[in-house]
């Protein structure tokens, strides 16, 4: 089977076609959405329990997958790819390990990146996952990192290392890598965000703040899980770490202020009663 760059895949969108769309992240999820509104027939493959779970915990995955599904996905959750072959009408036939195969006009194939610091090797910069910087975004005197590459301690979330892959957050970390070019030898200043950034799927706007684990405790504070607008919390240590929302973006832009300046759980819990 071909390999399609974004133009032919662009082309195939405008015909009638299947697709197999494999991982359920953020940008799997997207692309099948995008597709069922453009008149695809779609399969979602997702060997996790729910969509986004790694990220978002199952109950909000849980919704997720309802809302593809109610927009005609056939979502199989549970599943992984055990093999990709070229079927007998030279499209792919994907053979899944529960035994099943689907046959699909395209795959797309959305399971995370890798980042490429392959020409870095030999530098004398520390590679683990990204570029390591120090809390300032420095990698080496004279060297900073920015954005989906940087690994850097973010003193907002106790220097817990991270390294976020959003567009937002690209933008920001290069104007901060910049300021901390132009002090030289000085301290900088550290960079301590709270991440964030949205995601488009039919008529449902979801929207994360902050930096969340699925064993985060979880607290609907507004709305609800059945009328798939609604906004949860997400707590750890004593603080309150993340906000999620469905269809209530105003909320999100005043819990990611309220998370960089140490919003406790219990407070939080309290004024949304």
């Amino acid at each position: 089977a071909a390999v399609l760059d974004s133009d032919g895949f662009l082309a195939l969108t405008a015909m009638p076609a299947s697709l197999l769309v494999v991982g359920a992240g953020f940008i799997g999820a997207e692309v099948a959405a995008s597709c069922r509104a453009r008149g695809l027939a779609v399969t979602l493959v997702e060997p996790l329990a729910q969509p986004l779970a790694r990220v978002l915990g199952e109950p909000v995955g849980a919704v997720v997958a309802d809302v593809h599904r109610e927009h005609g996905v056939d979502v199989r959750l549970g599943v992984g790819v055990a093999s990709i072959a070229t079927g007998p009408d030279g499209g792919p036939v994907v053979a899944l390990d529960d035994g099943s195969t689907v046959a699909a006009d395209a795959v797309v194939v959305g399971i995370g990146v890798i980042p490429a610091t392959g020409w870095l090797e030999g530098s004398g910069l520390t590679l683990d996952d990204g570029v390591v910087c120090d809390a300032t975004t420095l990698a080496a005197p004279g060297v900073v990192a920015a954005g989906d590459v940087a690994r850097w301690p973010n003193e907002a979330f106790g220097g817990e290392v991270m390294r976020v892959e959003h567009w937002e957050h690209a933008i920001d970390m290069g104007g901060h890598a910049a300021r901390r070019l132009l002090a030289g030898d000085g301290p900088g200043e550290a960079y301590r965000p709270v991440p964030w950034f949205w995601s488009d799927q039919y008529d449902r706007k979801l929207h994360l703040a902050g930096r969340v684990r699925p064993d985060d405790r979880f607290e609907v504070v507004a709305g609800s899980l059945d009328e798939r607008r609604f906004t949860a919390l997400y707590g750890r240590d004593g603080r309150v770490v993340g906000a999620f929302a469905m269809n209530m973006p105003a909320r999100v832009i005043r819990y990611r202020a309220a998370i960089a300046d140490g919003l406790g759980w219990d407070d939080a819990l309290a004024d949304a009663r």
